[in-house]
């Protein structure tokens, strides 16, 4: 390998450095040997042999993971890796691991819970290694939900688009009441609805005036239209 690839190669690690993994598996073998791969491409690990135990290690210690890596299916009863999502997949991001003998509704359910990133196994130092990616993405993206969820003008179902000044009709628009766009929010003021002047109306009102040729028929067709 040239100096420039170990430079390359040696910043690439640098971001898995620190990053703290959850590792879950009920096989103590291939926990071992995950944990062991997670520690060469510089992960700090926790090893848990199951999903309950996991949540109780976040339980007592939610500062200690940065995201969880659990294989889907478990050889006991209780909660599995789709349960263990479900649990913790909105606090935390989860990379969950397939056997290669799981149902295509399985991995279906594992990509619509939210995990972070989907596996199978056998896994490669390689795989492991690049999982950080994906941590990232999920964190940004989870970010960014949370910031569009506390804009008060996004929870009270208003976005900036329909804002009035957006629409032609702000507080100092020069053209606010002269035929702006419909639908705007009127700040600060209280108009009178106007009538609107229908065909009928237009109709009616040229038979009064052709009718209008004696008093009697002013009286039958303008009073009422008065009141």
């Amino acid at each position: 390998m040239a100096n420039g690839d170990q430079d390359m190669a040696t910043d690439e690690l640098m971001e898995t450095e620190g990053l703290k993994v959850l590792a879950v598996d009920d096989d103590p073998i291939y926990l071992h040997s995950l944990t062991q791969m997670l520690r060469r491409c510089g992960y700090e690990v926790t090893a848990k042999p199951s999903p309950a135990e996991a949540v109780r290690e976040v339980e007592k210690n939610p500062d200690g993971t940065d995201f969880i890596m659990t294989v889907v299916q478990t050889r006991g009863r209780g909660m599995d890796g789709l349960g263990l999502l479900k649990r913790l997949g909105k606090r935390y991001p989860v990379v969950l691991v397939f056997s290669g003998n799981e149902t295509m509704e399985t991995r279906r359910r594992g990509n619509e819970g939210g995990a972070c990133y989907l596996m199978e196994k056998p896994l490669r130092d390689a795989q492991i290694h690049f999982i950080w990616q994906h941590v990232v993405r999920w964190r940004r993206n989870a970010a960014a939900a949370a910031t569009a969820n506390a804009d008060p003008r996004h929870s009270q179902g208003i976005h900036l688009d329909d804002t009035p000044r957006k629409r032609g009709q702000g507080v100092n628009d020069p053209n606010k009441g002269k035929g702006g766009s419909e639908g705007g929010l009127q700040l600060g003021t209280t108009k009178k609805k106007k009538v609107e002047w229908t065909p009928e109306m237009h109709e009616l009102f040229v038979n009064a005036v052709t009718q209008l040729k004696t008093t009697e028929a002013r009286a039958w067709i303008i009073e009422p239209l008065i009141k």
